[in-house]
């Protein structure tokens, strides 16, 4: 089988559709260090890689055949023991793709020995001479070292000190975190996290990035972005500058019209920073312990519930008829120089009394029991009943975790609660069209110092504003900077103002091929910006830390336990209790109209006539309400003196 493999290959010319071509023209076109010598005929050929094996200009072309048998080095195997890879006995050619892909179903790759960039575009199959590429893919990456970037020279800026991220030293090898002449003078070289995550990219690009040189921003650059100086370092690469800037440069609309980036990094939280809440354990705290339990808006409507039981109680007592029907009474008002004045003044108090017992009730978690008490009267009252059964209930599970939690001050914790208290908020000149658009929010306070952080900080001491919004990436490895924050007793939250990606700005060219190295190096080599921190702190700062809690203490953060009742929560009892009050209104207008009418019923009337306890009829319940009656004259007599 294996020497009927060999006569095949070496007269097929590949099957029909997708036939081997001649691609010696492509080979021969290559130039420089791919230029080489066959060995085994000392002709002229090219290096399929740098370094790599040299091969003849008819590499691959005219017919199937194991081309990498006799020329790939990994194929050559001198020792009887040593195993040769699979791929060198697997047959195939170059062909045309476009061909292969209008006339056949055959499987055509792109060759990966030469870039996009190298002129030389050409395609292989495997298929098309009855053998398969599982073998070459097994190990294409170990044979073809990648090389997106082509020994590429880059010269990068840093736009200013952020320790320890990027940073220079003085003569006496102290840190810097304020540029000075030392800045512009190349022959100091820049340290810190950047640098080193670039410095160890480089090496594992193995000489696809040649040489990677820093330098400063250009002076003018700061004139036309004073604002930001990594703006400013955008600037120089958009002029051409620079190949690239380094440092923690937030993604921005107005940074992506100037050049293209790499991809993310990380993706930057910007947090809230707030004065430290303090404890406050004053009358008026303890006060607002008693009341917690319940929202604003539904104490208000446990009055307005209480008001309008108590106006519906006094109209189903009856005592426009009372009026009517007592002759004494009638006489008095009619001798009365102002009856309709006396009249208001003597149902406004029954209101203000009937407002004050139905308050009792519900304090005391009851309501009023009359047996004589009328149908729409009950039905208030059972309405009434059970709003008071789930408020109490609610209030009271409710009271004992809001009388116990440790009460602060300055509880705002949250970018929504800072807002709704109409806060003004510092923040950064580079988040200003995202944070706008966001939240749509006219008292952020915008730091045009150019001093990045360090300038929102002096802004916050200065009494520009009350909260800072400040990103996570930037600060939380810089000491100056947290010490500030310590100093003025702030703290970050958990509540996220915006979050912005962060890249690397570079040349649109380069973009893709840094990147490629960027995610290689963290797939297989575990290396990323997040372990270059690590082993900074490690190596440089001792892995100490400055003492100083900088996040809000889990106590100081509301919590979903100490969430108030609302008025949402009321929705069933709220929608029994007018429910309730509709029918006793109903079944009072119903009342009226049949006592209009003049007509008499037993089982819907106002009041049962029916005895339950004895055959003997019931008395008119106009007469058991004449001891009630005399009482209710003496409270609208006493209203006339």
């Amino acid at each position: 089988n294996h020497n009927n493999l060999l006569t095949m290959t070496a007269s097929t010319p590949g099957k029909l559709g997708c036939r081997c071509i001649n691609a010696t023209a492509e080979l021969s076109s290559l130039t420089g260090r791919r230029r080489c010598s066959v060995l085994s005929t000392g002709k002229p050929g090219v290096r399929l890689t740098i370094g790599g094996s040299c091969v003849p200009y008819a590499y691959g072309s005219f017919k199937c055949r194991m081309h990498d048998l006799n020329l790939d080095p990994e194929c050559l195997t001198e020792n009887s023991d040593d195993v040769m890879p699979s791929y060198c006995n697997q047959p195939w050619c170059y062909v045309n793709s476009e061909a292969c892909a209008r006339e056949s179903n055959e499987r055509v790759f792109r060759s990966s020995y030469f870039d996009f960039n190298s002129g030389v575009d050409l395609f292989y199959s495997y298929s098309t001479c009855n053998s398969t590429a599982d073998a070459w893919f097994d190990i294409e990456e170990e044979v073809i070292p990648r090389t997106t970037l082509n020994e590429v020279s880059i010269k990068a800026n840093v736009p200013t000190y952020v320790l320890p991220m990027m940073f220079k030293r003085d003569s006496n090898g102290m840190a810097l975190n304020a540029t000075g002449s030392e800045y512009y003078d190349n022959r100091v070289l820049f340290e810190g996290v950047y640098p080193s995550y670039v410095e160890k990219l480089v090496e594992i690009s193995n000489g696809d990035i040649s040489k990677f040189t820093y330098t400063h921003r250009s002076r003018v650059s700061s004139d036309l972005h004073p604002s930001s100086s990594f703006t400013a370092a955008v600037q120089d690469l958009k002029d051409g500058l620079v190949d690239m800037s380094v440092g923690p440069f937030w993604i921005t609309r107005e940074r992506l019209n100037m050049t293209a980036f790499t991809v993310p990094i990380v993706v930057d939280r910007t947090y809230l920073v707030i004065p430290r809440p303090g404890s406050a354990e004053t009358l008026n705290d303890q006060i607002g312990k008693v009341l917690a339990p319940f929202e604003d808006g539904l104490w208000l409507m446990l009055l307005g519930i209480i008001a309008i039981t108590a106006l519906l109680s006094v109209w189903f007592s009856d005592r426009t008829s009372m009026i009517k029907d007592t002759h004494g009474l009638r006489r008095s008002l009619q001798q009365n120089k102002h009856p309709l004045r006396r009249r208001k003044r003597a149902y406004l108090r029954l209101v203000i009394d009937s407002f004050l017992e139905k308050g009792i009730y519900f304090c005391s978690a009851g309501v009023e029991q009359e047996r004589g008490a009328s149908l729409p009267n009950k039905l208030l009252m059972f309405g009434f009943a059970f709003f008071i059964l789930i408020s109490v209930s609610a209030y009271v599970a409710n009271l004992a975790a809001f009388l116990t939690r440790k009460s602060i001050s300055g509880s705002v914790s949250t970018i929504e609660g800072a807002i709704a208290n109409g806060w003004k908020i510092c923040a950064h000149i580079a988040t200003k069209t995202d944070l706008e658009k966001k939240w749509n929010y006219d008292e952020f306070v915008f730091s045009e110092s150019g001093k990045e952080f360090h300038g929102i900080m002096d802004d916050y001491e200065a009494g520009k504003c009350v909260a800072l919004a400040v990103g996570w990436e930037d600060t939380s490895m810089d000491r100056s900077f947290l010490k500030r924050i310590c100093n003025q007793g702030l703290a970050y939250t958990d509540s996220v103002v915006i979050e912005t990606p962060i890249a690397f700005p570079i040349r649109s060219q380069l973009a893709a091929g840094f990147s490629y190295w960027m995610m290689h190096a963290e797939r297989e080599s575990g290396m990323s910006l997040q372990t270059a921190k690590d082993d900074y702190v490690n190596n440089e700062m001792g892995g100490q830390s400055d003492g100083c809690e900088l996040k809000l203490d889990s106590e100081f953060i509301e919590s979903s336990d100490y969430d108030p009742i609302t008025l949402k929560n009321m929705a069933l009892p709220l929608i029994l209790f007018l429910s309730c009050c509709v029918l006793a209104v109903i079944c009072q207008l119903v009342h009226q109209y049949y006592e209009d009418q003049g007509i008499q019923r037993t089982l819907i009337d106002r009041t049962s006539r029916l005895n339950l306890v004895t055959d003997e009829p019931a008395l008119h319940p106009v007469i058991g309400q004449v001891a009630s009656r005399a009482k209710r004259l003496t409270v609208l007599g006493s209203a006339h003196s």
